[in-house]
C-alpha cells in the first residue's frame, strides 16, 4: 500500500507546485511562500481541534523540529536552480541529488531512518535508473554553482521529509505537519522582516488572484506532508525518492500535454526506464532479504 501511495503524492507534488508557481507569478516567491504556510498552519491547526493524537513518551531531539525550515529553503533553491539551469536539466540534477541523499540515508541509517545496507547486486538496477535520468537531460551550460544548488535542491526534500516523519512518528503525524508548517512560516517571516516587501501591495496581489489559487496551493501542500509523514517511516528512503519522482514526472508529462498537446517523447522514456530500474532494484532486494530471512531460520535453533 505505501509503495502504491508514494506516486500518487508525487502526482499531487506535481499539481501543487503548478498552482504555486502560477499564484507565485502572480504575488512574487516571498509572498505566496508566506501565504501558503499560513493556509496550511490554519487547516492543519484546525483538524487537530477535532483529531487528538497520542504522543510517545520522551521529548524528540532539537533538530527533527527544523523540517519546515528546510522547506523554505527547498524553494529558494527550486527557484534559483529553475532560472538558471532551465527545467529540464533543474529536475534531473534535483533527481540524482534525491538519489544519492536518499542512498546515503538507506545505507547508514541517518537521524533513527531504519537501515538498509547497500548490496553491489543493486548497481546494475541504479545505473539503469540513473541513465533515465540521463536521458531526460536536455541541454545545460557549465553553471557549476547553480548545479550544486540544484543537487541540494534535490536532498533538501528528502531531509526535510525524514525530519517531519520521524517528528510524526513521535509526536503523531498532523502534530509534526502543524510544527512544519510553524517552522515554516518562522523563517518565512524571518525573510519578510529582512527585505520588507510592500505589504499593502502585496495584499492587493493576493486577493486579485483570488481565494481559489490563493487556498488550493497550501491545502495540497498539507496533504503532502502529512502523506509523507505516514509513508517515509515505512519505506526505503531511495525506494520513496523515486516513486514519488515517477508520479511527478508522468504527471508533469500529462500536463504538458493538456496544455501543448505534444509529448515529450524523451521524458517519457526516461520516466520508463527510470521505472524499470526501480522494479528490478525492488525485486533483487526482495529476493536479497528472503534470502537473509532463510539463513537466519536455518541458523536459529528451530531451524536445525
Amino acid at each position: 500500500m505505501f509503495y502504491a501511495l508514494a506516486p500518487l503524492v508525487g502526482i499531487l507534488i506535481t499539481l501543487m507546485n503548478s498552482v504555486n508557481s502560477r499564484f507565485a507569478g502572480l504575488v512574487g516567491t516571498l509572498v505566496a511562500t508566506l501565504v501558503i504556510h499560513l493556509v496550511g498552519l490554519a487547516a492543519v491547526s484546525l483538524i487537530l481541534v477535532f483529531r487528538r493524537e497520542k504522543a510517545l513518551a520522551g521529548s524528540p531531539r532539537f533538530y527533527y523540529y527544523l523540517g519546515g525550515l528546510v522547506g523554505v529553503g527547498t524553494v529558494f533553491c527550486n527557484n534559483y536552480a529553475y532560472a538558471s539551469l532551465g527545467a529540464s536539466l533543474a529536475v534531473s540534477l534535483s533527481l540524482l541529488g534525491q538519489t544519492l541523499f536518499s542512498m546515503t540515508v538507506d545505507s547508514t541509517g541517518l537521524l533513527g531512518r531504519k537501515k538498509y545496507p547497500f548490496s553491489a547486486r543493486r548497481l546494475p538496477a541504479l545505473g539503469l535508473a540513473l541513465s533515465g535520468v540521463v536521458i531526460m537531460t536536455g541541454d545545460w551550460r557549465s553553471n557549476i554553482p547553480a548545479m550544486l544548488v540544484a543537487l541540494a535542491a534535490g536532498a533538501l526534500p528528502g531531509l526535510s521529509f525524514i525530519l517531519n516523519s520521524e517528528l510524526g512518528r513521535r509526536k503523531g503525524i498532523f502534530h509534526s505537519t502543524r510544527m512544519n508548517y510553524l517552522m515554516g512560516l518562522a523563517g518565512t517571516l524571518a525573510i519578510v522582516a529582512l527585505q520588507r516587501p510592500p505589504l499593502a501591495e502585496a495584499a492587493r496581489a493576493v486577493a486579485q488572484a483570488g481565494p481559489l489559487l490563493a487556498v488550493s496551493g497550501g491545502l495540497m501542500g498539507l496533504v503532502v506532508v502529512a502523506a509523507m509523514n505516514f509513508i517515509f517511516p515505512r519505506v526505503a528512503a531511495f525506494s520513496a525518492t523515486l516513486l514519488l519522482f515517477c508520479g511527478q514526472s508522468l504527471a508533469g508529462i500529462l500536463i504538458d500535454v493538456a496544455l501543448s498537446g505534444k509529448l515529450d517523447a524523451r521524458r517519457l522514456a526516461g520516466v520508463v526506464i527510470l521505472m524499470a530500474g526501480l522494479a528490478i532494484d525492488s525485486l533483487l532486494t526482495k529476493r536479497a532479504r528472503n534470502a537473509a530471512k532463510r539463513l537466519e531460520a536455518l541458523g536459529s535453533p528451530e531451524g536445525k
